[in-house]
């Protein structure tokens, strides 16, 4: 290429374009695009990414408003409905963590809003496990002080309710050695009517045997009325010398009391197969209605796929169970709405993260190729899916060391879907355990979908409680079946698509209550030339007339240096001659909305 034949216009066109990108990192592929959100008055952009080695995150609606929430670092951001965030005011109590931290979120008063427990450790000897109180304003105050002695190296938290009693429960694991040289078996808490908690004493092998264990899983994997439990542990060649992870049977159905008993090769093919393991999942992928299970590994051992065959599980290649790339969290939902579950799966070096979308005949392909990394730069470790703009197609939230990204899903092609918040009573009020089975005609072929209600779903935190299909263009839903932890069962024929259900347990008709749908589209906005040296011109498309406007010059931390006010008649131009070179934002305001840009003054 002659660099002489390329005009100074071009240049500018190239710059203009760079900052373009740089702002609202978009990619696309093919109907499916993710937008990598840069507004920097959303906090969760603008503040300053923990540099913590694992991070765990999850979305919860703290406040019942229908818009998630999202936690992350002892941070709880709550959603305004606009498109953007703040800093919960009710959750300052709560402690940041720098160096890890664990989230689960349930109700665990029944009082109908959602509880924190929350793990993490600060740098150099902070190690703390809390409980926190949401009174359901978004106020927040620590209980349960029988936490308060364990100061100790707790790698991962996760409520449940393992005996199905409607009280949660709670396990707290410890990575042997990970943290410090205090030893530590897991322990298991049994929730009481009273809110209070009581540890459970009996001898199961994950309370008394010392491991390098990492994240726990609940799940109904057997999908016999209670919830089992796979723990991940690694390193495969760590301290203890283990080189399995702990899968363990709940037996509660079976005997009618509490119990586990630990799963062989005998009982499950792959139980005691070598792993570095970090998170368990069991989904349907194929939508042949039983449980297949994927776990990601760390280093050493690939990830494993293993494929459901009515009880006979088979080790598959997928694009991401190839190399050994430090993976953490699978993290599962169907972001393109075709009836299927795509996975996204992270990890903490340049390879090995990534966007999968399930192709429906048994294959997934990567599509839109680093798109984790445009916002990690190869370094992701938590992540959680959620749909926080109500618009009916999941998004998602990853953090990694010092790094974070909220990506926004802009699906182009609007397939059906449903989005359902449960309700327990006698169960749980999170109605954690509870298994959905929906069946619907997609493609012309009569289906079965399954979900699971879990807050122990990705690594070290997991996905919004409410439940999410993808329904592709079926045009209605046939049936509905919930299977409460109670051991309720409630069915629902012939429901819409493309709603928001709220179910109760035990009512005959769902709630189908009025969700915004959240439109963060704001006018198009384009700031030129940028970068500049004396004048910057500003140029706003589809605007209304006599919609005020403020401009105002913000330095790179933030400080306002000026403010200008205009009417949509006046050319909107602004003397940038006195500002030093360096980086700038705009923020300009239009009535209701705000619009930020970057500008650059050389």
């Amino acid at each position: 290429m002659n660099f002489n034949l390329i005009t100074l216009k071009n240049l500018e066109l190239m710059r203009t374009l760079f900052l373009f990108i740089f702002y609202s990192f978009t990619i696309t592929s093919f109907a499916q695009k993710f937008t990598l959100i840069k507004d920097s008055i959303n906090p969760i952009v603008s503040d300053s990414a923990i540099r913590g080695t694992y991070f765990g995150t999850g979305w919860a609606d703290i406040d019942n408003d229908s818009n998630l929430d999202l936690f992350y670092a002892g941070t709880i951001y709550k959603n305004l409905g606009n498109g953007n965030f703040k800093i919960a005011e009710g959750s300052t109590i709560i402690p940041t963590a720098t160096s890890l931290n664990s989230c689960s979120w349930a109700d665990y008063e029944n009082d109908g809003d959602l509880d924190l427990i929350y793990s993490r450790f600060t740098a150099p000897s902070t190690l703390q496990t809390r409980i926190y109180a949401n009174d359901g304003n978004g106020q927040f105050t620590e209980t349960n002080t029988i936490l308060n002695t364990i100061n100790s190296a707790t790698w991962s938290v996760q409520w449940c309710d393992y005996n199905n009693d409607s009280y949660v429960d709670f396990i707290l694991t410890f990575a042997d050695l990970f943290l410090g040289t205090n030893r530590f078996p897991n322990r298991l808490y049994r929730g009481n009517s009273d809110g209070t908690f009581t540890e459970v004493t009996e001898p199961y092998d994950f309370l008394t045997e010392k491991a390098a264990y990492t994240v726990s899983n609940w799940t109904d994997y057997d999908e016999d009325g209670d919830t089992d439990l796979f723990i991940a542990s690694g390193p495969a060649a760590g301290p203890t010398g283990i080189k399995h992870d702990f899968l363990f049977k709940n037996l509660q159905v079976e005997t009618g009391s509490e119990g586990f008993v630990k799963l062989t090769n005998t009982d499950l093919s792959f139980a005691e197969d070598p792993q570095d393991g970090q998170c368990y999942n069991a989904i349907d992928y194929d939508n042949d209605g039983d449980l297949d299970i994927c776990l990601t590994n760390y280093s050493g051992v690939e990830n494993k796929f293993y494929i459901n065959n009515s009880g006979t599980y088979q080790s598959t290649n997928t694009p991401f169970t190839t190399g050994n790339n430090q993976n953490l969290a699978n993290a599962w939902g169907d972001f393109d709405n075709d009836g299927d579950l795509d996975v996204i799966i992270t990890a903490s070096s340049a390879m090995g993260s990534g966007y999968f979308v399930n192709n429906g005949d048994g294959t997934f392909t990567e599509k839109n190729t680093n798109l984790i990394n445009t916002a990690t730069s190869g370094n992701s470790t938590g992540a959680t899916i959620g749909d926080y703009d109500n618009d009916g197609d999941l998004d998602f939230f990853v953090v990694g060391q010092g790094v974070k990204g909220l990506f926004r899903n802009d699906l182009a092609v609007k397939n059906h879907f449903v989005n359902i918040k449960l309700i327990g009573n006698p169960s749980n009020k999170a109605a954690l355990g509870a298994r959905l089975e929906l069946t619907t005609k997609i493609k012309g072929k009569l289906v079965t979908l399954k979900r699971e209600v879990s807050a122990s779903n990705t690594f070290m935190g997991h996905n919004s409680l409410r439940v999410h299909f993808g329904l592709g263009k079926a045009p209605k839903i046939d049936k509905l079946t919930i299977y409460w932890p109670s051991g309720n069962v409630d069915t629902y024929t012939k429901l819409r698509v493309n709603k928001f259900y709220t179910i109760e347990e035990g009512k005959k008709k769902p709630i189908d209550p009025p969700i915004k749908k959240i439109n963060d589209n704001n006018p198009k906005v384009i700031v030129y030339p940028n970068p500049s040296k004396n004048i910057v011109k500003v140029k706003i498309d589809t605007i209304e007339t006599n919609t005020p406007i403020i401009v105002k010059v913000l330095d790179a931390s933030g400080l306002k240096i000026s403010e200008t006010n205009f009417n949509t008649n006046q050319e909107i131009i602004l003397n940038t001659a006195s500002l030093l070179p360096g980086n700038y934002f705009l923020n300009i305001i239009l009535g209701k909305k705000t619009v930020t840009k970057k500008l650059v003054i050389k």
